[in-house]
This record gives structure tokens, sequence and C-alpha cells, in this order.
């Protein structure tokens, strides 16, 4: 938990500035009804634990690329606290296990909690890092977003290590643009497609297990990229060796996460209605645990149990095509309804989140002129609120997400008049 319910503080707001973070002031409130924390910069949450979070600051979305910003550290504690943290950079050089070529990752290095952690240089383009649940040194990353093949990076060590059959993969490169282009179909128009384009996906949708010793990923690989057909393949860590599950011709799958139990999350959407499915990953046995049509997986708790999903029936202008949010049980197989769209509030394409806790979930409302509201919900309790933004202000969510820091949210905002950026850490009372 950041920062604790109903304890009466003196807080300090945070200035982000381009030369570092200082201190402009504090105030005295109480945090159980007004205790919002702001941070004026855009800044995204990299750690946390017990009383304690940890943000890195984020250039600002309108001056890109910016040459002069310089990425810091920032931890808040229990009693409202602020410290920058030492940070050092550094670049890691890594061969492309198709091209031979060099690459680079560029980090940034804090120590905190006891240890010496590394995340991606915000100042500098980065794939995305996947911790490995039971060990969050070793981080698995992809170059080639859905792409390419997979690596994993040990933060301890600064190694980079390619796993599964590189080797497999440059032959399937090779073959893929060794085929013959195909005619676009009939509906092509101009630009809206391409003769013989083929997208090989080798490795996409990549989700650690529970355990940590499996990667589960989405293939069209036997296709050679010319088919939309994709199958279920899982990874293993310690052999480096990946196999086919689950796919025969026709079927298409994404995988969407894994369950408590060590069975893979999957999104079935050959054809209507769509299927949420549970796969084993030794025999590739499939139990249908949900099905509707033009369903849309959003979110799945850290404890594995609560999938979030909504689910929008085709059809205009009609109660019909109103969304309704749903958190479905992987203990119990039931779907509750949490939300249903009106035609004055309908779901954001922002990504809900879960809280730590797996018992409060957060999702953005958009009205009919484009205005955003926060809506919180609490599963055991099954009470919602509603959280009005700041006057002024608007969400800018640049990643597309919202996320908790203990029982507070995360919220990015842009200032309507001034086009300015921060970040506030809000406080929820349901």
């Amino acid at each position: 938990m950041l920062l604790p319910k109903n304890l009466s503080i003196a807080t300090c707001y945070v200035l982000l500035g381009l030369t570092g973070f200082s201190l402009a002031g504090c105030q005295n409130f109480n945090l159980g009804s007004s205790g919002n924390l702001r941070v004026d910069q855009p800044v995204r949450l990299i750690a946390e634990a017990d009383r304690e979070a940890v943000f890195v600051s984020l250039p600002s979305p309108l001056s890109n690329p910016n040459p002069d910003f310089s990425a810091e550290v920032l931890e808040i504690d229990l009693n409202g606290k602020k410290r920058r943290l030492e940070v050092t950079r550094k670049q890691l050089e890594y061969p492309d296990s198709v091209t031979g070529e060099s690459n680079l990752l560029h980090l940034l290095g804090f120590n905190w909690a006891g240890s010496q952690r590394w995340i991606p240089d915000p100042q500098h383009p980065s794939p995305q890092f996947w911790p490995n649940p039971q060990d969050h040194s070793v981080l698995l990353f992809q170059p080639q977003f859905n792409l390419g093949g997979l690596y994993l990076l040990d933060t301890k060590t600064l190694e980079v290590k390619a796993i599964g059959n590189h080797h497999a993969l440059r032959e399937t490169i090779s073959k893929t643009r060794a085929l013959p282009s195909t005619p676009p179909p009939s509906t092509c128009q101009e630009s809206a497609c391409e003769a013989g384009v083929k997208i090989l996906y080798w490795a996409s949708d990549p989700n650690w297990s529970p355990d940590g010793r499996m990667i589960a990923f989405t293939s069209n690989r036997e296709t050679l990229g010319s088919g939309s057909d994709m199958s279920v393949w899982v990874l293993d860590v310690a052999t480096g060796q990946a196999k086919k599950t689950l796919g025969s011709t026709g079927d298409k799958y994404r995988i969407f996460g894994w369950t408590a139990q060590g069975q893979i999350l999957a999104w079935e959407y050959s054809q209507l209605p769509n299927s949420l499915v549970a796969i084993s990953p030794s025999t590739g046995d499939k139990e249908v645990l949900l099905q509707g049509e033009h369903l849309e997986f959003l979110a799945l708790s850290d404890d594995y149990k609560t999938l979030l999903y909504a689910s929008r029936p085709s059809g205009e202008n009609s109660t019909s095509s109103f969304a309704k949010l749903y958190a479905f049980s992987a203990d119990t197989g039931k779907s509750q309804l949490l939300f249903e769209e009106t035609p004055i509030e309908r779901l954001s394409s922002i990504r809900p989140d879960f809280s730590e806790e797996s018992d409060r979930v957060v999702a953005v409302l958009s009205d009919s002129i484009g205005g955003h509201t926060l809506w919180v919900y609490d599963l055991p309790r099954q009470i919602s609120q509603r959280v009005y933004l700041p006057s002024g202000k608007r969400l800018f969510a640049t990643e597309r997400k919202l996320e908790w820091a203990g029982d507070r949210l995360v919220v990015p905002l842009e200032d309507v008049q001034t086009q300015t950026f921060s970040t506030l850490l809000m406080t929820v009372d349901l």
C-alpha cells in the first residue's frame, strides 16, 4: 500500500522539472478525503512494495524527441516523503539472433529495497520488459514486438540470452521471403492492402506462467506467415525448447494469461461465438470457460483468479449495441455484471486495471462530448464510485492504461489550456 487512508500528515507537492525533482511547498490535509498527491510531469509506476512506490519521469508527449530530457527516479513512502534515487545509465549491447547485428538496450539502474534494479531508459526507444513472476531480476523482451524472437535479460549479470530455436526462425524467414506473391482480394482499394504481403508472427502475445518456468505464445510459423491461423505454443525456459500445444488449420488464438492452476488462458476467435478457453500446457486439452459474441478481454487480476471482459454485440443505434463489462471468476466459472453502457456513458479504450489485492477495478468512462470519468468498483462488496477529474484537466493516458499504486490511482493528466502534463495519485474511498 502506498499511503494509508484517514491519516492526517503534512504532504508536499512534488514538481519534476527538466533539471530534476524539487519540492514546491507543503500543505496539511486529511488523506481520507482530499489527499491527492500531484507530480507535475508525466511519470510511470515502476516498483512498489509494502508502503512505498517508485516512479520514473517521462518525456513530455509534445516534445518528441526531447534532447534535453533526462529521466529521474522518485520514491514516495508511507509518510508522504519524497526521495530522489540515484540512477545509473548503461548501454547494453547484444547480438541479434537472426541477423547477427548489434542491438542496444538503454537501461536505467537504481538501488531500492536492498537490490539493484534496471528498467528501460524512457529517454530512448525500448522494447517492453516482462519480469519473471518468481524472479523479477529476469526480464523477458522482444525487440520486434510479436514478430521476432524472444530474449531474456538477467539484471544481476546484465547478460542477454536469446531463447527458443532462432535457427528455425532464420530458416522460416528465408522460406517466407521465397514464397511467390499472391494477388490481393477484390475488396482491396489503393493502399488498404498490398499484394503478396505476408506477416510472420513468430512469437506473439508472450506470457509468463505463474511459476516462471514456461512462456506461452501464439504463432503462424507453420503457414510461413501466409495465413491468419494462430496456434498456441509453449516454451520451456530451462531448456529453451518450444513446442506447439494446440492449433490446427483454421484455428485462431490469442494468449491472455494463465490461471492460478497453471493453465493457459486464450481467446479463441475462429468463429462466433468467441470463446475463452483454458489449455493444458502439457497435453493441449482445452476447456471452454465462457462464450459470447464480440468478446473483448481487458485485464487479469494479479492473483490470476479474475478476468475482466466486455461483451459488445453488433448493431448500431439500438440498446443492443451497448457494451457490458463483466468480471469472470476462474474459481467459480461465473460472470458478474459490473457496468452497462448507456447513450451518455461508454467504456473508454483506456485499459482498466485491478488493484494489488485484486479486490477493486478501475475503468474509464467517456461521455458524449469526449470527457472522462474514472469508475471504481469494489468486487467483494459489489459497489461502485465515480471519481471526477480536477477542473480544467483531462485524462492523458499515453500508454492507454491506468494503474493502481497501493490504494491510490496513478492518473496521467493534461491541462486543457496550457497543454502541460502532470500525474495525480488519487485516493478512492468506497
